[in-house]
């Protein structure tokens, strides 16, 4: 059941992702702006502003980029977890943005981290972001397992 409901998600991700890049063209500036800045980001607010400005790019370079981004205020920052909540309770493709970041292209020790921050502290309001960023995580860790990557 999780496993399709992650499959759902991932769609309507991509549907939602798609409709947007067909509504707003992105410029070849607007890409390399993303490459360029996707890495560097280190607080929520600043990631919004990112996402906000150049999701409707799609571009996959700035994708590892935005993943690193997420890992470095996840791991660094996890006490500024309750301002991912705020702005993912006003926009749930950023909370979906987000989450779905937390993937393979990590390093296995920042993961590993992400999954103990969210298993023994996450803030009691916060479970279900926490359940989420565990579940992505600990995926990203059996699939570098999987692959033999250290």
């Amino acid at each position: 059941m999780s496993k399709s409901l992650s499959i759902l998600t991932i769609g309507a991700i991509l549907i939602c992702t798609e409709a947007l890049a067909q509504r707003k063209p992105c410029t070849q500036a607007q890409n390399i702006q993303a490459e360029e800045e996707s890495g560097n980001l280190r607080s929520w607010d600043a990631l919004y502003n990112s996402y906000h400005s150049y999701a409707h790019c799609g571009n996959v370079s700035a994708g590892e980029g935005y993943s690193e981004s997420i890992a470095r205020i996840l791991v660094d920052h996890w006490n500024t977890l309750q301002r991912l909540s705020d702005l993912a309770g006003k926009d749930v493709l950023f909370r979906q943005f987000v989450v779905l970041h937390v993937d393979a292209t990590l390093r296995l020790r920042d993961l590993k981290k992400i999954t103990s921050n969210a298993k023994t502290r996450c803030p009691s309001r916060l479970t279900g972001l926490c359940a989420d960023l565990k579940t992505r995580a600990d995926a990203a860790i059996k699939e570098d397992a999987a692959l033999g990557i250290e």
